[in-house]
This record gives C-alpha cells, sequence and structure tokens, in this order.
C-alpha cells in the first residue's frame, strides 16, 4: 500500500508540473481571440468583456441577419450565371460582306421525272419483258417511281408488282440488285438541259463544269442543280472554297437563265410547271398572283445539306416568263473560343470542328441527315435515295435503297421523319406531337454561322431581239424561260459575337462587391480565417502530441518503480 501511494504522489506531482508549464487548450478562447482582431466589421462586440449579454445578443442577430442575406445573395447570383453563361451583343454593324460566304444555291424542276427519259427506259424495259407488253403499260409503271419522292401510293399490289419486274429484269451488273437511285439519276432532269446560262459577279461561266459553278446534288427533292455547296459529299471529292462576294447588287451576285422545258414534264411533284429555289435562311417570300409558277429555288448555308427540317432553308417559287430578284441578307455569330470551355448542353451549340463524323465541317442539317437515316433504317430498313448518305461511305453499296416495296412503311412514319426537335419539352396538349417527332438531341445549332434571310420580287420578261453577250441575248420566246439574280443587298451586315457573360476577374468583383458591402469581409479576412482554421488544427495535433508523449514518459517512469 504504500508502495502504491508513493508511487501515485509522484505521478500525480508530475502531471501537475506539466500542466503549470503547458496553458490549457480553449477553444472559446481562441474564437474570441479572432473576434477581436478580424478585420470585418461587429464580431469585436461578441468578444468584448464590457457588454452586456443583451448586446452580444443583439450584434449575434444582426450577424446571423447579415450571414443569412450573403447567403441568399450569393447562392442567387451563382444559379443565375450557371443558368446564362453566355451572352450575345451586336459586335459590329459594318461588317464586310466578302468574309460571309456566298449561300449555297439548289435548283430544282418541280417535274421530277424527265418524260425522254422515261420513254427511253419504258423502250429497254419493254424490250426485256417476257410478256411483251408495250411502252404506253411501261409509261404507267414509270410513274409509280415518283412516289420514292413523296412516300404516297395509291395501289400498293400494282407497286410490287412492278418492283418484282425491276428486281428481275433491272439489276446492276456491279451488285446483281436493283438500285433505285441508279434508275432515279437516269429519269431525272438534266441540269445540262435547265440551265441555259450562267453569271457570276456579270461574267458568263460555264454552268456545268466539274467541281465549278453548279453540280448536280441529291436533295429531299431529289437531284437538283446546286451551286456553292461545300459541304459533305458522300462521294469525298475535294471541293474548292466557298464563293465569296464582296459587293451589292443584282448584276455582281448569281444570275442563271432557266429553261422551263414544259414539254418534257412527266411527274410533277407540286401540280405546277417550273423551278424551285432553295435558300438556307429565314424566308419572307413576296409572290406575284395571276403567273404560272416556274422552277424552285433553295438557299442554304454552303457547309450544311439543304434539309427543310433542321430550319433555316429557304424556298422560292421561280416563275416563267418573269424576272426574280432574291435579295439575301446576312447576318453572322461568331462564338469566341472561351465559349468551349462550357459543355455542348450549357452553351447549346458546337463547333464545325468539334465533330467530324458528319463531314469536314459539323452541320446540324448534316447531322439531322444522319439521324434521320439512323430512324429510317431501324423502322423500314431502307434509306430513302435522295438522303446524302445513301449511298453509303465512299461510294459503297452496303446500305439498302429504298424501292416501291418500301413505299408503305414510309408512308406511314413520313410526318414522323418531318418534324425534327432536341429537347423533350412537356407542353400541354402536344403530347403526342412529341412522341411521334424525330428526336435528334445531339444535333444542336453550329457555335458560329451564317443565318440568310430573303426579300422577292419579280418582273415581266421583255423579249428583245438584239444580239451580243446579254443575259437574254438570242431568246425571242419568254414563256418557257425563267430569269433569276440571287445577290447580296448590302456591302455590310452585322456581326453578332457570343462569349463569356463572366469572367474571373468580373465573377471576383461581383462577390467582392457583396461581401464588401454586406459582411464588411475583404481579402485579409478570409486569409484571417484561413489562418485561424490552420492554427486550431495544429493546437490540436500539437495537444495530442503531448498528451501522448505525457502517457508514454509516465509508463517509462512508473514501469520500474512497479518492479
Amino acid at each position: 500500500m504504500l508502495k502504491d501511494r508513493k508511487l501515485w504522489t509522484i505521478s500525480a506531482g508530475s502531471s501537475h508540473s506539466r500542466s503549470r508549464q503547458q496553458p490549457r487548450y480553449s477553444f472559446k478562447n481562441e474564437l474570441f481571440q479572432l473576434f477581436s482582431s478580424i478585420t470585418a466589421h461587429c464580431y469585436r462586440q461578441l468578444a468584448q468583456a464590457n457588454r452586456s449579454i443583451w448586446e452580444r445578443l443583439f450584434w449575434l442577430l444582426v450577424l446571423i441577419l447579415e450571414v443569412a442575406t450573403l447567403v441568399s445573395m450569393t447562392l442567387s447570383a451563382w444559379n443565375k450565371f450557371n443558368a446564362n453563361p453566355l451572352i450575345t451583343t451586336l459586335y459590329d454593324t459594318i461588317y464586310p460582306i466578302g468574309n460571309v460566304p456566298f449561300p449555297g444555291i439548289s435548283l430544282c424542276s418541280n417535274n421530277r421525272i424527265s418524260r425522254s427519259a422515261a420513254v427511253l427506259y419504258a423502250r429497254s424495259l419493254a424490250q426485256r419483258d417476257a410478256e411483251q407488253r408495250n411502252e404506253s403499260y411501261f409509261l404507267e409503271q414509270i410513274a409509280l417511281l415518283g412516289k420514292l419522292y413523296d412516300f404516297d401510293f395509291e395501289n400498293l399490289h400494282q407497286m410490287t408488282k412492278f418492283q418484282e419486274f425491276l428486281d428481275r429484269h433491272d439489276v446492276s451488273n456491279a451488285t446483281g440488285m436493283y438500285n433505285a437511285l441508279d434508275t432515279l439519276s437516269k429519269l431525272s432532269p438534266r441540269c445540262e438541259d435547265m440551265l441555259l446560262r450562267c453569271f457570276w459577279k456579270s461574267i458568263e461561266l460555264p454552268c456545268m463544269l466539274r467541281n465549278d459553278m453548279i453540280e448536280v446534288r441529291r436533295t429531299q427533292y431529289g437531284f437538283c442543280c446546286t451551286f456553292n455547296f461545300v459541304g459533305h459529299n458522300e462521294d469525298s471529292e475535294i471541293h474548292p472554297p466557298p464563293y465569296h462576294l464582296d459587293v451589292g447588287g443584282p448584276e455582281m451576285g448569281l444570275v442563271v437563265l432557266l429553261n422551263g422545258s414544259t414539254n418534257d414534264y412527266f411527274y410533277n411533284l407540286f401540280n405546277n410547271i417550273g423551278f424551285n429555289v432553295r435558300i438556307d435562311a429565314l424566308s419572307i417570300t413576296f409572290r406575284a398572283a395571276g403567273c404560272v409558277v416556274s422552277p424552285q429555288l433553295q438557299i442554304f448555308n454552303p457547309n450544311e445539306v439543304p434539309d427543310i427540317t433542321a430550319g433555316g432553308v429557304s424556298e422560292q417559287f421561280i416563275q416563267l416568263g418573269m424576272e426574280t430578284f432574291v435579295r439575301v441578307d446576312a447576318i453572322t455569330i461568331y462564338s469566341e473560343p472561351d465559349v468551349r470551355r462550357y459543355s455542348r448542353q450549357k452553351r447549346q451549340c458546337v463547333f464545325r470542328d468539334e465533330v467530324h463524323k458528319y463531314g469536314a465541317n459539323y452541320g446540324r442539317s448534316n447531322c439531322v441527315a444522319a439521324c434521320r437515316i439512323r430512324s429510317v433504317q431501324a423502322l423500314c430498313e431502307c434509306v430513302p435515295f435522295f438522303l446524302p448518305m445513301a449511298r453509303g461511305p465512299a461510294g459503297s453499296n452496303s446500305v439498302t435503297i429504298c424501292n416501291l416495296q418500301h413505299i408503305a412503311c414510309l408512308n406511314k412514319y413520313k410526318i414522323k421523319w418531318s418534324t425534327v426537335i432536341t429537347e423533350l419539352v412537356q407542353i400541354a396538349g402536344l403530347e403526342k406531337e412529341m412522341e411521334e417527332s424525330l428526336y435528334c438531341p445531339e444535333c444542336l445549332p453550329a457555335c458560329s454561322d451564317s443565318k440568310y434571310e430573303t426579300r422577292a420580287s419579280s418582273l415581266p420578261l421583255i423579249p428583245t431581239h438584239r444580239d451580243g453577250f446579254g443575259v437574254m441575248a438570242g431568246i425571242t420566246d419568254v414563256r418557257d424561260v425563267g430569269l433569276v439574280r440571287i445577290f447580296f443587298g448590302w456591302s455590310e451586315t452585322w456581326l453578332y459575337k457570343q462569349s463569356v457573360a463572366y469572367y474571373w476577374f468580373e465573377m471576383l468583383s461581383n462577390f467582392g462587391g457583396m461581401f464588401g458591402i454586406i459582411g464588411g469581409m475583404s481579402l485579409v479576412t478570409l486569409v484571417e480565417c484561413v489562418y485561424f482554421v490552420g492554427r486550431q488544427l495544429a493546437l490540436v495535433v500539437a495537444g495530442h502530441a503531448r498528451t501522448a508523449r505525457a502517457r508514454v514518459h509516465h509508463q517509462q517512469r512508473t514501469l520500474p518503480l512497479l518492479q
């Protein structure tokens, strides 16, 4: 007992001496010391000894309201920034039009099948027919091929029988199978017959030189005469850069004299005679009443496939016997490189060099066309001939081209493929329409792009008997021709810039202002708080270390006494 009491006395005395040497850690004292010395306002009132309890409670309530207000305002500002991190502003109102590519243009005859080509094709089919049916019979059957443009059908049994005949007697030498693309390419009206004269910047140029001026391209209206299209090309050809025009005016753009060829009509899609012109633009169209409607004009972005459902394609019907003026006004949107830091879903656009599977440059129309191809293949197990990738990559024949046997399936889903959405939105009353639409969430607009707005007017063509180098030289009968002029209206345009709404220094200024006005804080306050937290951690760690060392020292001293 005496030995145990002596041991306890020595141990207690040693601990008491160490406690006098090292003061005990107190978080309250440390916190009050911070309140007394911090540079932020109103905190020292909580630590001053001469303050009553009611004064301290008042200042504590003030600080709680201050912190709540500061947190609320900070979260609100941060949420607004996350919701709209980008901003689009008008950057330049005299941006030179020479920096904007001239739009792509396609001229499409409303006649989808040439009568002269149909007669030749009917004659060749009649020669292969074992039942020896005449050309008139096969001309009626050839008209059924026009349904591959609009997917309409009246007599499905007749279509099936004719397709079975084609599968047996009109096969390709390379594949041994019938190819609707090759057949409709032969039946389509020739651009060499539709285009009489072509002028660019008041200089007459050959219309149909390969890789120059106008080429034959497939659009939703079939085979069209296309100018300035440098987008995705299934044949992997190298195209020159797009045409540019640095001045405005009807004489300096594209001028084309068109041949209506009304006597060659065989399958008319729009129940009128003429051409259709398509422009990738926001269309504002004025049409003269009481005139015969003629060729269709399409104007579109030269980097993208003309696709009506993707938006931005302007269409204009060219009237035979008329001179049509199509004025184009461009608006350019440029996105700064800093915009790339945000995800595509946040910025709601795609840079043209981000995705390469739709051609050399990304385009929303190219993406929509690929999305439609996937849907058609999944539902009908074929691809319509007029889609830009119907032949497959590098001209391969791995893709099944839709024929007359697929018409019933194509007709069933054609409304679905004519409506494209990129985001599912719940709108009362439109639930069914949303379900039946083509959903392509990856097909966002291009971040840097040019949009084209068109206005059209027309005047009657006047016959002339003058010879020379004019557009109408030698044309005495204007009833079956149409003249179209496509040009920029101004030599300058508007440039919009999409940039980051707030840079880091602006965010620092905004949040610093709120913290300074409401909380009276600064960067020095932040350093003081960081120092306080670090000091407390260091003191706690040091306290645990001293306790551990004391325990070990105590065990070392008491062990000999126990022995």
